[in-house]
This record gives structure tokens, C-alpha cells and sequence, in this order.
């Protein structure tokens, strides 16, 4: 090459590239290189498509080129309080009011993320703080709202969002609230105002077709709740919980292989949502595709370990289409034995009941899983019971020396027991003196497990199965309306029936049972329990039939008697508590129950006497006759009641293990309102 007239050399050519480099990587890093605004810019941008991780990403490199950013703080804080993660809220805002104190922006923020906290107290002081210097501060005012919701009060909430309406006509979260809160308290007509009014105003927000929907799906129009979904995908096409209701929707239309279609396309945005993986499977399962289904449970649950609902439609699919000793029903056995021994070992007797028994109904088989629920039996003082699991050991060649003296000790024990006394076998007493039948109602707008009503009121049948004075049948291969329950059962001649419904966050669950009298439709009672956090479906699950049990009459009968000595077909393992406990006997048939409320009825005159216990055992009760008038009449097949307070109306029982729980659900979707 020449240059000026002279000749370059290999090294001076060499000089040359490496210059041309370094001046080409210096303009790169001009080009490419981001200031901290510029990144705030991009976060902001991020977080107003509520694409939160993103903008979490670019507001935390921005505060590597400036830690001293406050507005980043304050965008870091308000995506946390969006994903829930109330206590890194609270962190950012503090960051933040360092550069900004006094900020009501940023005490607003603050005031909401303690209300998630469960702090009311401490979110009141700084709501009325704001107030103090901006009295017609919004957001302050909405602070207070949701503090009314969490007490109750959502009547004093409603006047809050309507007193904002007054001063801003438009305001999409008012509308969109006081439509929320209008239904749940039962006012239809009021929340389909305030929809139409945020439609009129915010026709081009995605959330408002979305929650236009959400009610519309509520009141079972899923057609126009499904328009309604498409126009909020198409205005934003990666909004993500329209996608879940829509699939929910079209799950409820019976579209199966549209579901299948837009759970496929969440999976591909992002493979860890566990609501796509189940509602796939719900629809695979229904195009009778069980195979796939079975995997694609698998994954599912793989994706959340932790997510009872689905694990639970996983062991369903394993327990219909897998043989019994097919190992990887143990292997989803193995899962509840192990729950099963931490429960035993931190003395919580009755959970770890409940998952012993689900992994035998997994996987009967398991020997050892058996003896452990064997053991765990005895401890309730259940000796009969505890003998017949061990004597199913050795019906299945699964025996050893240890379970083979055991059984021949307790077999000892049984020889001075009430049954042998009476020669009695319990197993051939027809116990269920009370039957109910169990339907479900499903919530379309359920997005996180459509059809968990079902597994609800399967689990409740199985957990009833133990206790043999009932009889319950549940129906569950369809969602029945209160009228084709209430046929259905006063047909089949049930005492009564029961109507399950589920109300469910990521957070929260709500079982609620519907109890009615099935000769004449009439209510009974309502039972609803509200659970949060680690296995809340079973703890809910648990506590609902314990209310039910509670709360149901006691009926049993008088099985046979020698002279004043007799024995009915009640024992601890029915009821607790029957030591001396006094039962009415009346005439075979003449008991019924309440035609509304809860109780029994009978005429005074069929009262026979009286039956005091004077023994016990799992299954049988021991006692003394006392005949009522001169003559006795009272024989094997009378009735004998210890009936419960009567109440001539139907109650709603409720059970929370914290205050304000209840409105967990409805708080958790004002909150989303952006």
C-alpha cells in the first residue's frame, strides 16, 4: 500500500486497524451507551403495560448509574405493590421519601402497601395525615375506602368512591370500584350503571373491558362476556388475565379446543403459569385425549409444587386411568405420606389424618403409609378402627411379626368389647341415619381452577366417608342450578342438599356450602370459610365438614336391649363427647327433619323414654332404657335423637382466622383496578 508517497509496512498496517477498532468500539459505546433517565424513561414505559418485571430490570439499572434517583424508587415501589410484594414497597418508599419527604404521592403508596400488610391501623394514620393537607386528595380517599372494605363497612366504602365520582365524574377507578362493591352487596342493577359509565369514558383501558366482563360472566352471559375479553385483547394483547378469564369462559362454553389453543399461547409467553397447564388439562381431559391430560398435569404441577387444586386433578386422572399398583400412584402417594409424618410429629393429629387417608385412596398398598394411619387411629382412641387397617395388611401379604402380634393383642382386647358383648358386627349396621346429597356450582369467572367445585365436593364426599352416621352422595358430573338440585335430591328422597361454590385469588379461598331442607327447597344454613396462604384448600376443606358435622342433628338407633340394658349405633367415633350423654328414644319413623333451619321434628306423644350412656366404644354405645308413661314400648329399630339448639331460620356460619378476611376476595380485585 502506499501512503504520502511512501510505502507502509504489515506493522503499520496493523496500527491502523487496531485505531480504526478502538474508534468504532468508542462511537458503539456513545451510541449504545444509556443514562439513568434514559432508563427510568424505558422502566416508566415498561410499567405502563403493567409489564412489571421489565420495568423492575430497567429502574434497578438505572440506580446503578444513580442511587440517588427518587422517582425510581418511587416506580420500583409502585410495581412491587403490583405484584403483592408489599414489604419491598414499603422499602422503595422509604428509599424514595429521603429525597421526597412529605410526598402524598408516595404516602399514598405507602397507606395501600400497609393495608396489604394487614396494618389498617398504620395505613388510617397516614391516609389521615395526607388528608390534613389535601383534603381532596383521591387516592387518600380511596385509601379509606379499602380500610372500610376491610371491616366490613361497604357501605361507608361505597359512599367514599361516590363522594370522588362528585368531584371527578369520569374517575375510572370509582366507577370501576362502585361497581365491585355494588354487586357483592347483592345491587345488579347499580353495578351494571357504573360499567356501562366506565365504558362510556374509558372505552380504549383494557381493565374496564375486562372487569365489564368479569360481571357479565357472573350473571352466566358468557357470550358477551367473551366480546367483551377479545376487545381488551385486542387493545392489549398480552394482557395476561384477560387471557385466563377468556380461556375460563370458553372452558364454561364448552369450546374445549380454543381453551387448549390460548393455554398454548400462555405457556409459550411463559411456561410457569400453572392456571394454563390445569385448564389444558380440564379441556384434554373432556376431548377424552386422558393420556395427554396426564402429562400435561404433570407439568402443571411441576410448574407449582404447592398447588393443592391441581395436584389434587392430577391424582383424579391417576386414580381413574392407572391400575392400583402402579408406581406412580405411590409416587403421588408418597407426597401426602410425607406431609402426613411432619403433621404426626408436630402433634397435628387431624391434618395429618387427612393426608394419610388421601394417600391411601391414592395408593392403597402402601404397607407402611397404612400402619402409620394405623398408629395415628389408636391415638384418637380408635382400637377397633385401628385393628381392621391392620388386619388389611395382612389381607394383602404385607404382614410382618410386629402387625401379626398386634393384631392378635387387639383381637384379645376386642373379646370384652360392647360389639362382642351384643354380638353385634358394626360393619353390617346400616349407620347413615341422616343423607344428603352434595352438588356443585361453578364460578366461570374462577380463572385460577375452573371446576374446583368439583374436586370440592368429591373431597367432601370422601372426607364424610369416615363418618358412617351420614350418608352423602355427591353428584358431580355436572354443574347443577339450585332448581335441578333441589329436584334431583327431593326425588332421590334426601334429607337434605348441599350446593358448593368457590370464590379464589392467588392468595385467598373461599368455601362456601349452600345447605337445604330437600323435601321443600327451603334453606338450612350456609357455612363459608375463608383460609389464606400454605394448603388453604385443605385446611378450608377440613374445616367446612367439621362445621357441617357440628351443626347436623344426631340421629342414631336403638339396636337391641335386654331388660333396661341397651345398645344404639352411636359411638366416639360418630360424636364426641358421649360420656353419660342422654338421648331421646321415640317410635321407628316418626322423626323428620325441619322444614326450614336446622333441627328435627317430632310429636311429643312418639317420645318412648330416655337412653343414657353408661359405655362407649368406636361404633356402638352402651346404656340404661327409662321408659316416659306406665307402659314400655320402646324396642330394636326406635330412634334416639340428641338434638342440637333448634333454629327456626337459616343461619350463615362463618369461620375466618383473621379479622376482616372475608373481604380478602372483593379487596384483592379493588386493588388490581389500576
Amino acid at each position: 500500500m502506499w501512503c504520502c508517497g511512501k510505502k507502509q509496512t504489515g506493522r503499520d498496517n496493523m496500527k491502523i486497524k487496531t485505531t480504526i477498532s478502538i474508534f468504532l468500539l468508542m462511537i458503539s459505546a456513545i451510541a449504545f451507551a444509556q443514562t439513568s433517565t434514559d432508563l427510568f424513561e424505558k422502566g416508566r414505559k415498561a410499567q405502563a403495560k403493567e409489564d412489571w418485571y421489565t420495568a423492575i430490570e430497567f429502574y434497578q439499572e438505572a440506580l446503578k448509574k444513580n442511587a440517588s434517583y427518587n422517582l425510581v424508587y418511587q416506580g420500583m415501589a409502585e410495581c412491587f405493590y403490583a405484584l403483592g410484594e408489599y414489604e419491598e414497597t414499603l422499602k422503595n418508599i422509604k428509599k424514595a421519601q429521603k429525597f421526597m419527604p412529605n410526598n402524598a404521592e408516595l404516602q399514598n403508596i405507602e397507606g395501600f402497601a400497609l393495608i396489604g400488610l394487614g396494618k389498617v391501623g398504620d395505613a388510617k394514620k397516614v391516609f389521615a395525615e395526607v388528608l390534613k393537607t389535601y383534603p381532596n386528595d383521591l387516592d387518600s380517599r380511596f385509601g379509606m375506602a379499602e380500610i372500610d372494605v376491610v371491616a366490613g363497612r361497604l357501605t361507608g366504602a361505597s359512599m367514599l368512591y361516590k363522594a370522588a365520582l362528585e368531584r371527578q365524574t369520569e374517575n375510572r377507578k370509582a366507577l370501576l370500584s362502585l361497581a365491585l362493591i355494588s354487586y357483592e352487596t347483592g345491587n345488579k342493577q347499580a353495578a351494571e350503571t357504573y360499567i356501562l359509565q366506565a365504558l362510556r369514558y374509558h372505552g380504549d383501558y383494557p381493565q374496564v373491558h375486562f372487569f365489564a366482563a368479569y360481571l357479565t360472566a357472573l350473571d352466566g352471559k358468557y357470550s358477551e362476556a367473551q366480546v367483551r375479553l377479545e376487545t381488551a385483547l385486542k387493545i392489549q394483547p398480552h394482557y395476561k388475565e384477560a387471557s385466563e378469564l377468556l380461556a375460563s369462559i370458553l372452558y364454561a362454553q364448552g369450546k374445549y379446543q380454543k381453551v387448549i389453543d390460548i393455554c398454548d399461547q400462555l405457556i409459550a409467553y411463559d411456561r410457569n403459569q400453572a392456571h394454563a397447564w390445569y385448564v389444558k388439562t380440564l379441556s384434554l381431559l373432556k376431548l377424552g385425549k386422558n393420556s395427554e391430560a396426564l402429562q400435561t398435569a404433570k407439568l402443571g404441577l411441576s410448574v407449582e409444587p404447592d398447588n393443592e387444586i391441581m395436584r389434587i386433578l392430577l391424582e383424579e386422572i391417576a386414580i381413574i386411568n392407572l391400575e392400583f399398583e402402579d408406581m406412580y400412584r405411590k409416587e403421588l402417594a408418597d407426597f401426602h405420606v410425607e406431609k402426613g409424618k411432619g403433621f404426626a410429629h408436630r402433634n397435628m393429629s387431624s391434618q395429618a389424618l387427612y393426608e394419610y387417608r388421601r394417600a391411601l385412596k391414592v395408593y392403597p398398598y402402601d404397607f407402611t403409609a397404612r400402619e402409620s394411619y394405623a398408629k395415628l387411629l389408636l391415638r384418637f382412641g380408635f382400637p377397633a378402627r385401628h385393628l381392621e387397617q391392620l388386619k388389611f395388611i395382612q389381607s394383602i401379604n404385607k404382614s410382618n411379626a410386629r402387625i401379626n402380634d398386634s393384631v392378635e393383642a387387639y383381637e384379645k382386647k376386642q373379646a370384652y368389647s360392647i360389639q362382642n358383648r351384643w354380638k353385634i358386627d358394626p360393619l353390617y349396621l346400616d349407620k347413615a341415619h341422616v343423607s344428603i346429597a352434595i352438588f356443585y356450582h361453578t364460578d366461570p369467572t374462577n380463572v385460577f381452577h375452573p371446576e374446583a367445585e368439583r374436586f370440592t365436593a368429591m373431597q367432601v364426599k370422601d372426607s364424610f366417608s369416615y363418618n358412617r352416621r351420614f350418608n352423602i352422595v355427591a353428584d358431580t358430573e355436572k354443574s347443577y342450578s339450585y332448581t335441578e338440585a333441589f329436584r334431583k335430591a327431593r326425588l332421590a328422597g334426601n334429607d337434605y342438599f348441599g350446593i358448593i361454590s368457590i370464590k379464589e385469588n392467588d392468595r385467598d379461598i373461599c368455601l362456601t356450602l349452600d345447605l337445604y331442607i330437600a323435601s321443600t327447597g327451603s334453606k338450612a344454613s350456609s357455612f363459608k370459610v375463608y383460609r389464606s396462604g400454605n394448603d388453604r384448600f385443605a385446611n378450608s376443606l377440613r374445616r367446612l365438614t367439621q362445621m357441617l358435622t357440628e351443626k347436623l342433628p344426631i340421629v342414631g338407633s336403638l339396636v337391641n336391649r335386654y331388660q333396661s340394658e341397651s345398645v344404639i349405633d352411636l359411638g366416639t367415633g360418630d360424636i364426641e363427647d358421649l360420656n353419660e350423654a342422654s338421648f331421646l328414644v321415640l317410635k321407628k319413623d316418626s322423626v323428620t327433619v325441619q322444614k326450614e333451619g336446622l333441627g328435627l321434628l317430632y310429636r311429643e306423644q312418639d317420645v318412648l323414654g330416655t337412653f343414657t350412656v353408661t359405655k362407649t366404644s368406636e361404633d356402638l354405645s352402651e346404656g340404661l332404657l327409662k321408659r316416659k308413661g306406665y307402659y314400655d314400648r320402646m324396642n330394636a329399630g326406635d330412634i334416639v335423637i340428641r338434638e342440637p339448639i333448634k333454629e327456626k331460620e337459616a343461619k350463615v356460619e362463618t369461620d375466618t382466622v383473621s379479622p376482616g378476611q372475608q373481604m380478602n376476595l372483593l379487596l384483592a380485585l379493588l386493588r388490581s383496578i389500576r
